[in-house]
């Protein structure tokens, strides 16, 4: 186990950044029913999920980094897991993206489909994060 501080304070802010990235993607569904502006929720979508997605990816860049075990790296840029979450991370922004493009619109037929490739988004996330595969 890496015993760092960096990669501890690294860690916490990869979760908390998950957790306020995908967490909005659960409630927006019930705000919608509840007739909340969609310009509301485009800011939402804008200003914070956007924001948190591009910090998990740059907080997951440290853990690699910071992954070192009496000098030698646990976690590297070629591990096939990490190159696969990369890839899940960039799809995640892209669909938060066009979420956020849909309520700007007001096309928002269009936001069950991307929420739901936002939470399948989600569950290779955590299985890749959690499980590790190739390692």
């Amino acid at each position: 186990m890496v015993d760092n501080t960096a990669f501890q304070v690294l860690l916490l802010i990869h979760i908390l950044a998950a957790v306020v990235a995908f967490g909005g993607n659960f409630v927006q569904p019930m705000l919608q029913r509840a007739n909340t502006d969609d310009a509301a929720l485009a800011k939402v979508n804008k200003l914070i999920q956007l924001p948190a997605l591009v910090v998990l990816f740059l907080a997951g860049i440290g853990l690699i980094l910071t992954s070192k075990v009496q000098d030698v790296a646990v976690f590297k840029f070629d591990q096939m897991w990490i190159s696969i979450a990369f890839l899940v991370v960039i799809v995640a922004i892209v669909l938060q993206y066009l979420i956020a493009r849909a309520y700007e619109n007001g096309s928002t037929s269009a936001v069950p489909g991307l929420t739901g490739g936002l939470h399948l988004c989600l569950i290779v996330g955590l299985y890749l994060m959690i499980w590790k595969p190739g390692l």
